[in-house]
């Protein structure tokens, strides 16, 4: 019985541990500077309306195939069935947001884990991002 517990709870650990390392991770392109990966949200000035958000998948694991859901601004989606998913904006808006969302990830050693990792990807073309502000005294200090 104590033998059973200890297993059952080492295979916990390692479920918990693969399903902690999966991150989704994003980049805009598009840029007037270079751009990096990074975790969960990106954000930048774009140099033109035609801008892109580009999305990928990051485990500890060798990647097979990634189920993927997305929503965003008016544009094009090109995600497949990879490690990477695209957000395109060709619609000449000067601004929007994509998020892209892992659900499902199968690996190359045949094991497979549902997950929620999501990335959010923010772009602006021209005089910047609106952003509200969130409290009184950062309104009364522009003030």
């Amino acid at each position: 019985m104590i033998k059973n517990a200890l297993i059952l709870t080492l295979g916990l650990g390692v479920f918990t541990l693969s399903a902690q390392a999966a991150v989704v991770e994003c980049i805009v392109s598009g840029t007037p500077t270079p751009q990096e990966y990074t975790a969960d949200f990106c954000s930048s000035a774009v140099s033109s309306t035609a801008s892109s958000v580009r999305f990928r998948l990051v485990t500890s694991k060798p990647i097979a195939e990634v189920s993927w859901t997305y929503s965003g601004s008016s544009g094009r989606w090109n995600c497949g069935r990879g490690q990477y998913c695209t957000f395109s904006n060709y619609n000449d808006e000067p601004s929007g947001g994509a998020q892209a969302c892992a659900r499902r990830v199968l690996y190359k050693d045949g094991t497979w884990e549902n997950i929620n990792a999501c990335a959010y990807g923010m772009f602006w073309y021209g005089s910047g991002p609106v952003i509200p502000f969130t409290d009184e005294a950062s309104s009364e200090r522009i003030n």
